[in-house]
């Protein structure tokens, strides 16, 4: 069982970009985990969705590199928002300042 913890650990600091952890508390240590992770679903879940709609072909990782660096291809910028504009279309939600 301590090696799952370990490939756990691997994990986290590999796909949620966690290399050390800020606090020493439980609470501290769920609530930045628990950020990550939300932050790693929506960005799975729009670069799912945004690579049905695409020509350009990027891996996830190149894809959150460039999500972040401000540097995607502009197949995936509209990408983006059309998901994102359908997803607010049926559940019924307005996009404030998007765009």
């Amino acid at each position: 069982q301590r090696w799952t913890v370990e490939v756990f650990f691997r994990w986290v600091k590999q796909y949620l970009n966690v290399p050390t952890l800020f606090g020493t508390t439980e609470n501290a240590v769920y609530n930045q985990l628990f950020a990550a992770f939300i932050a790693y679903v929506l960005l799975r879940w729009l670069y799912d969705q945004t690579k049905k709609q695409t020509n350009v072909s990027l891996s996830f990782i190149s894809f959150v590199r460039r999500f972040f660096s401000g540097q995607l291809p502009l197949d995936w910028k509209s990408g983006m928002a059309a998901a994102l504009f359908e997803y607010a279309q049926i559940y019924g939600r307005r996009m404030y300042n998007f765009g």
